[in-house]
């Protein structure tokens, strides 16, 4: 059975194909569906919008492909935003969050042809430019279509969800994107407002790492509310319908998740764009904008996080443990210098148990000269503890000039393996691997480059005051 690299590689290499078939929505690598349930058979999967018998002999996907098997999925998918006549009731998550945070109900401020929108703030973030805290959601539930301006103003909750123009308006547009990869949009903060660094009945966000297949994962959403799910394709390639003036767009490298139904029966609806999706530890690893039933499409973080020049912001706490590691480092440094006085104070002691160096002797003489010839510094002339020929030493001074010897001795140490026992290590396995493609290497410098901004974002917040 091909590997999971090998059954990636199969799929790019075939995509473009199923792609261009009236039907298809998208093409993955991810977990193979019978019965409706998932196996742990991972294959090669083509999603359609409806199945159907009389599929031409040409168009049908084959049961296997390159030895790697295949699947056919129905799953149609749609954005998850939430569009209502201005005169619709309230729904959802209605509540007017005194502070700003992941997981909340948002929306811009500005009515599209006599409709307004809702979707989720789904994390503070912290804006690379000005190094301030910002809201992070979707293109399309900040923009919604092509008609926006940076500057538009948005609304907590939205406007569907009770929120008013312009009291709850919380900031302005800052960046958007709707790329091959990406539909993100980052909104900047009003001075007068506050935020915190955690998503609803999650907590606090940790960081960012990458989806990998099989991982749990959660999401909290202005919508569903809290749900669970898990990672069940990757290097998803979808098309989705984004209307009038910006049409179908086909989006790649994206990550399936497919509900988890003993807890809810789906994972996202129409007004959950915009949530980031949450692995077990709490770090985030894609951002919500499209489902289908119980599946749901994320873009992965590290390339939201790089198109939009943002860093993931921590929770507070996050910094607590750290800088309450740094306190207990202080404490076990300031406990050695305890330890040390003790010796000090034990050398004292022996002083009255080494009168002269008749016991030092006796001692030193059966041990072997070839072990004991250690050199103490000083120059021309330099003596070893026992060295033949040389003056003998004794007394208390004797004691610690051997032992300010052996310690000058041991600080020179740099490693038992010296450089002619080392490895070559330029024959080893990693030598013959296969060159990595542009994509995966554009992905993996964007995952390398955020993991630099998020490291530069936790020293911000850990170098800033918390009460």
């Amino acid at each position: 059975m091909p590997s999971l690299d090998e059954l990636i590689a199969i799929k790019r290499q075939v995509e473009a194909r199923f792609l261009a078939q009236p039907g298809v929505t998208a093409v993955d690598v991810g977990y193979k569906e019978v019965g409706g349930r998932l196996t742990d058979e991972v294959a090669i999967r083509v999603h359609v919008e409806a199945k159907r018998d009389d599929v031409p002999d040409d168009q049908r996907v084959p049961a296997q492909i390159d030895g790697a098997v295949t699947d056919v999925l129905e799953r149609k998918y749609e954005l998850q935003v939430l569009a209502k006549e201005l005169d619709v009731a309230a729904q959802a998550d209605t509540t007017h969050y005194a502070s700003l945070q992941g997981g909340i109900s948002m929306g811009p401020s500005r009515a599209i042809n006599g409709f307004v929108f809702a979707g989720t703030l789904g994390a503070i973030v912290i804006d690379n430019v000005t190094n301030q805290h910002a809201a992070l959601t979707n293109f399309h539930v900040a923009c919604v279509d092509n008609t926006f301006s940076i500057g538009d103003r948005m609304v907590q909750p939205s406007r569907i969800d009770t929120g008013v123009v312009p009291t709850d308006e919380f900031g302005s547009l800052l960046r958007a994107t709707l790329s091959a990869a990406v539909d993100g949009a980052v909104v900047s903060i009003d001075a007068s407002k506050t935020s915190t660094c955690q998503v609803v009945e999650i907590g606090n966000v940790k960081g960012t790492k990458a989806a990998t297949l099989g991982m749990t994962v959660r999401k909290r959403g202005r919508t569903t509310g809290f749900t669970h799910g898990m990672v069940d394709g990757l290097t998803q390639t979808v098309k989705i319908d984004y209307g009038d003036g910006i049409g179908v767009k086909t989006l790649t490298n994206q990550i399936s998740i497919a509900a988890d139904t003993t807890q809810n029966p789906v994972f996202s609806d129409h007004g959950d764009s915009g949530s980031v999706i949450v692995d077990d530890s709490g770090f985030v690893v894609g951002l919500l904008f499209a489902g289908a039933g119980t599946s749901t499409v994320a873009n992965p973080i590290a390339a939201v996080l790089f198109e939009l020049n943002i860093s993931m912001c921590v929770g507070k706490s996050i910094i607590k443990d750290i800088k309450d590691g740094r306190k207990d480092f202080i404490k076990d440094k300031d406990k050695d210098k305890e330890f040390r006085k003790e010796l000090i104070k034990e050398k004292e002691l022996r002083k009255d148990l080494v009168p002269d160096n008749k016991l030092l002797k006796d001692v030193r003489d059966r041990i072997p000269k070839k072990i004991v010839e250690v050199p103490i510094p000083g120059g021309p002339g330099e003596q070893g503890l026992s060295q033949p020929g040389g003056p003998g030493l004794g007394g208390q001074a004797a004691l610690e000039q051997r032992l300010a010897a052996l310690e000058s001795q041991l600080g020179k140490l740099t490693g038992f393996i010296g450089a002619e026992l080392r490895p070559d290590l330029s024959g080893s396995a990693f030598s013959g691997e296969p060159q990595l493609s542009d994509a995966e290497v554009t992905e993996l410098r964007a995952e390398l480059e955020q993991q630099v901004a998020d490291a530069v974002a936790a020293k911000a917040e850990l170098d800033a005051p918390h009460p």
